[in-house]
């Protein structure tokens, strides 16, 4: 694995992206739609570096604040990753584990993917195709959201299979570093 790793972080992360196949570009795309952050940055009322937030008042356009006194924010909100980060910005690390667990889950599955694709019975949405959608799910699933394989748009006894085999990949979380990249 370490040659893997060494050799992966030659290639600048833009031609990773390119190179990717559909289940790893669909894997990325959900990790940074469902992955929250706080954001960071210089707030324009004090010019103190901290968490950034909106005022409550959600019908005005607004200046993110922070939430210091004198501020008016008594609460920061997450926000959704893709709102300020795109794949672009995964760091070289990052994208390799990425790169290297959705081979890993399709090799090992691919058989079991492709039986329930084959079914016919596979729901695919409109933002990605059938293995779009495995890569999808293949987030959701490990990280223990609300959906994934076995939500209903996998057949069974394959949704379970590829349910259990994504569990055992285990949780991991993108998080912000200091220096802007994506990190797990």
């Amino acid at each position: 694995m370490g040659e893997i790793m060494e050799a992966t972080l030659e290639k600048t992360v833009t031609e990773q992206l390119r190179e990717a196949g559909e289940f790893a570009r669909a894997y990325i795309r959900t990790a940074l739609w469902s992955s929250t952050e706080y954001p960071f940055g210089v707030c324009p009322c004090c010019g103190r570096e901290a968490l950034l937030c909106k005022l409550p008042e959600e019908e005005f356009d607004q200046d993110l604040m922070c939430d210091s006194p004198g501020c008016g924010v008594r609460e920061a909100q997450p926000e959704p990753m893709d709102d300020n980060y795109s794949e672009a910005d995964l760091s070289p690390k990052a994208l390799t584990r990425i790169l290297a667990d959705c081979a890993r889950f399709e090799a090992e599955n691919g058989e079991t993917i492709r039986a329930a694709i084959d079914t016919g019975e596979v729901v695919c949405g409109p933002d990605f195709g059938e293995l779009g959608r495995a890569g999808h799910d293949f987030w959701l699933t490990r990280n223990g959201h609300g959906a994934g394989f076995w939500d209903g748009d996998w057949p069974e006894p394959m949704a379970d299979a590829l349910k259990k085999a994504a569990k055992a990949f285990g949780e991991c979380n993108l998080y912000a570093g200091d220096d802007g990249r994506l990190y797990i």
